[in-house]
C-alpha cells in the first residue's frame, strides 16, 4: 500500500497495512503510518531487499533505517509495528555480516517494542543454528524468525528444524502445496506459535480495482485527496476477506 492513493484507502478502512520502506515519503513515516498505528492499526514494512535482489540492486539500510525509526519517533504504539532486520536474499554470509554491524540498532527497535521480523537465510547452516545465532548476535529471542517463501526460499526440510515462538512468512499468503507443507513442518514443532504472512495484495487485483474505478463518478466530498482509485480500493477491501475478517 505504498502509493498515496492505495494507503489512504488501506486508512479509511483500517486493515493492516503492508508497505515498502524505500517507496515511502516524509508524509508518510510523519504522519499517515504513526496515525494509524496510534489508533490501532497494525504496519508492516518491509525493507526493500527483495526486490532490490530481483533487480540486482544494493540496498542502502541507512536510508531504509530512517524509514523505520522516523515512524517509531512519531507512533506511541509502536508494538502494532513490523519492520525488517536487515539481510541478503540467499546469503547466509552476507545476512550474518549484516546482522553483527546493526545487532546494537536491531536491539533498540526490539526494547522499544517494535516487532523486528530477521530473515533465516539458508546457506551452510541449517535454520535452526541462523535462529541461534540471530538470539546470540541480537542478545533476545524477542523477534520475530522471517521465513522466506519464494526465491532463495527456506524447505520444509529446514522448517522442521526451528523451535520458536513467532513466525513470519515472507513474500506468500496463498497457501500452495509447497507453502502447506512448510507451515505443517514448523507446526509440528510450535503448535502454538504466532504466524502471518505478506504478499501484494493489491498487484493480484489490479483489473478488478480498473474495473471499479471506472465504474465511479467524481466526488469531491472528501477532498482532492479522494480519488476514483482510493475509492475503488476501499471499496474493494471491504467487500473482501481480508476486510470482513478483521470486522
Amino acid at each position: 500500500m505504498s502509493a498515496s492513493s492505495d494507503l489512504r484507502a488501506a486508512v479509511d478502512v483500517g486493515v493492516p497495512i503492508g508497505v515498502v520502506a524505500p517507496l515511502l515519503s516524509l508524509s508518510k513515516v510523519f504522519l499517515a503510518l504513526p496515525r494509524h498505528l496510534d489508533a490501532g492499526g497494525s504496519v508492516f514494512i518491509d525493507s526493500g531487499a527483495f526486490a532490490a535482489f530481483q533487480k540486482g540492486e544494493t540496498v542502502v539500510w541507512v536510508r531504509v533505517f530512517q524509514k523505520y525509526e522516523s515512524v517509531i519517533l512519531m507512533t506511541a504504539k509502536p508494538q502494532g509495528l513490523s519492520i525488517v532486520a536487515p539481510d541478503v536474499i540467499g546469503d547466509q554470509v552476507g545476512t550474518l555480516k549484516l546482522w553483527t554491524e546493526h545487532a546494537e540498532r536491531v536491539r533498540g527497535w526490539v526494547e522499544k517494542g517494535v516487532r523486528v521480523i530477521v530473515p533465516l537465510q539458508r546457506g551452510r547452516l541449517r535454520a535452526a543454528e541462523m535462529l541461534a545465532l540471530a538470539k546470540q548476535t541480537f542478545g533476545t529471542d524477542r523477534f520475530c524468525a522471517g521465513i522466506p517463501s519464494n526465491l532463495e526460499a527456506m524447505s520444509a526440510d529446514d522448517c522442521s528444524t526451528l523451535h520458536h515462538s513467532d513466525f513470519h512468512i515472507l513474500g506468500r499468503v496463498v497457501m500452495t502445496n509447497d507453502l502447506i507443507e512448510k507451515i505443517g513442518a514448523l507446526k509440528a514443532n510450535n503448535p502454538d506459535a504466532n504466524y502471518t504472512a505478506d504478499a501484494n495484495w493489491l498487484r493480484a487485483r489490479t483489473r478488478k480495482i480498473s474495473i471499479e474505478a471506472n465504474t465511479l463518478a467524481p466526488d469531491r466530498s472528501r477532498g482532492m485527496g479522494d480519488t476514483k482509485r482510493t475509492r475503488a480500493v476501499r471499496s474493494i477491501l471491504q467487500q473482501e476477506a481480508y476486510y470482513s475478517l478483521l470486522a
